[in-house]
């Protein structure tokens, strides 16, 4: 038997200060990113407060919380966002999910009550349940730390969080016996359910100081749908998960964004509910281009481009790049748009500047800082280029 607990969205329920909202269907087309720059999320540091610092300095106005993979196992982001998921067990030094004990099954009922009591009664508090600790965020505690001092600046525009996708975490994390939860009607349910939980947490801390939030879901394992590894998948099926999160933060009043890398199927993330699409810039931006009818509806609902032109995945390409290189590519993307007709203009309005994908993996400290710094004096060349 699978136990569930279904909801329709209640827009009585009032999660946000109406002042301060930016529902997405609504309003959000008022609001351009305009070649401000953001992260992704990662990076290879250690150091906490450091790489906080670094991170502000290259991105002042939208800055995005640091993940510290190389710090902690924890800050994986296959395990940073399951804590308090029911039925998780250490087997063979790996994360599992298993909901065949005694134990898992008291731990699903008291998900599911505190999943209810969030949605369906609004109640704050039991949201703190879903929350992420400081012993696998580090990088959230820090940022909400420093946060008054940013808005001191008056540069700060928008917060921005991120949770690994319900797709990426579905496929990535295993049962006992090596089969993704994503094919288990259960563990599914869990998985989508727990990734909107842990991104309403984000922005319902975030929107206590009165700004804009976007929360990333990261979907890299969506480079992967349609092929052998999940051919059994359906398209609505990823297209009902994502958008089961994305109406979440919504009604929360923040915006949704999604980041993917390579050939994505970007047509599928059209059909959403997402407000950001962020994509490789610097080495897929064909995959962007293929679908013209598409894109041209997801700027009409006021969707904005995540440029990731800042190469990250290749350490070669992030020690030799330069601002005009990374222009002159820039440039070269924005004409293939053009040649299909959209609006340079509304491109660049539309455009938010990022790295291609996150800095923890590949890079080393000293490159992810040279990344840094490309990606803060691009971003500032090209808000100058803005009508």
């Amino acid at each position: 038997m699978v136990i569930r607990a279904d909801f329709t969205p209640r827009h009585d329920l009032d999660w946000r200060n109406p002042m301060n909202a930016i529902h997405s269907e609504t309003t959000a087309r008022h609001i351009e990113p305009r070649c401000l720059a953001t992260t992704i999320g990662s990076m290879p540091h250690t150091d906490v407060a450091r790489a906080t610092e670094l991170m502000v300095a290259a991105t002042p106005e939208i800055p995005s919380w640091v993940q510290f993979p190389k710090r902690s196992v924890r800050e994986n982001m296959m395990i940073q966002f399951t804590e308090g998921m029911p039925g998780l067990i250490l087997q063979d030094g790996k994360v599992r999910m298993s909901l065949a004990s005694d134990e898992a099954t008291a731990e699903l009922t008291e998900f599911y009550r505190r999943y209810l009591a969030v949605v369906e009664a609004g109640d704050r508090n039991e949201l703190e349940g879903f929350g992420l600790s400081e012993g696998v965020a580090a990088g959230f505690h820090e940022m909400m730390r420093r946060i008054p001092d940013w808005i001191s600046t008056g540069r700060l525009r928008m917060l921005k969080g991120q949770v690994t996708g319900p797709f990426t975490l579905g496929t990535n994390l295993l049962d006992t016996e090596d089969r993704c939860v994503y094919y288990d009607e259960q563990m599914h349910d869990v998985v989508v359910k727990l990734v909107a939980m842990k991104a309403l947490w984000q922005v319902e801390r975030f929107r206590a100081f009165g700004l804009p939030v976007i929360v990333f879901l990261d979907e890299p394992s969506l480079l992967g749908f349609g092929k052998q590894t999940y051919i059994t998948i359906g398209k609505e099926a990823v297209i009902s998960d994502i958008d089961a999160v994305v109406s979440v933060i919504h009604q929360a009043g923040a915006l949704a964004g999604v980041h993917c890398e390579e050939n994505t199927d970007w047509s599928l993330l059209m059909e959403t509910r997402l407000d950001i699409l962020d994509f490789d810039a610097y080495d897929h931006l064909q995959a962007m281009t293929l679908y013209p009818k598409e894109l041209a509806g997801f700027f009409e609902r006021g969707g904005w481009l995540g440029w990731g032109i800042v190469p990250t995945l290749d350490r070669q390409a992030a020690a030799a790049e330069t601002l005009e290189t990374l222009l002159d590519r820039f440039e070269t993307g924005l004409s293939a748009f053009v040649a299909r007709g959209f609006d340079r203009n509304l491109l660049l309005r539309r455009a938010l500047i990022t790295p291609s994908c996150g800095m923890g993996g590949v890079l080393d400290e000293p490159l992810a800082e040279r990344v840094l710094g490309l990606l803060h004096d691009l971003s500032h060349v090209l808000q100058d280029r803005v009508n």
